[in-house]
């Protein structure tokens, strides 16, 4: 799992991302009282840009979990502009209705390859979702600040 976050980890940055690979420590956790009744979550990886839009992914290694991190996807949705799912390039399961909902997808096997894109090459957002609420941009910044303590950026 630790080679799937630094590949995405990197491929994050040639995008121009600031990026915390968290996984499953507490090193991060996002607050979410206000939208589910658990206090906190742990992304597996986050990241901002230089315009504050923030980038989250969930990493799963099995199709049978593929509802579970879309459910966390969706959840992220709330925070971030870009929610990608990813998964190793043997179980990533084909799902194009994810670009309708506004998250993408991704596998991983040397490289990382965009199945559902939410940007194009030059960078430029494709929103060409479907929206079921809409993104709170006060939260984003918020959290976007917050990152940027983490990882000790300006």
């Amino acid at each position: 799992m630790e080679d799937l976050f630094q590949k995405i980890k990197c491929w994050l940055e040639s995008k121009g991302f600031q990026t915390l690979v968290t996984g499953d420590s507490r090193k991060f956790v996002i607050p979410i009282g206000d939208l589910y009744s658990r206090g906190y979550k742990i992304p597996d990886l986050i990241g901002v840009n230089q315009d504050n839009r923030v980038f989250i992914v969930e990493v799963e290694n099995s199709r049978e979990k593929f509802f579970d991190a879309l459910g966390r996807c969706m959840l992220w949705k709330c925070f971030a502009t870009f929610v990608y799912l990813a998964f190793s390039e043997k179980s990533c399961p084909k799902a194009p209705f994810l670009e309708r909902v506004g998250i993408g997808l991704i596998s991983v096997n040397n490289i990382v390859k965009e199945h559902v894109t939410l940007f194009d090459e030059t960078g430029k957002v494709l929103f060409k979702a479907t929206e079921l609420h809409p993104g709170d941009h006060s939260k984003e910044s918020e959290l976007a600040k917050y990152i940027r303590r983490v990882l000790r950026i300006k």
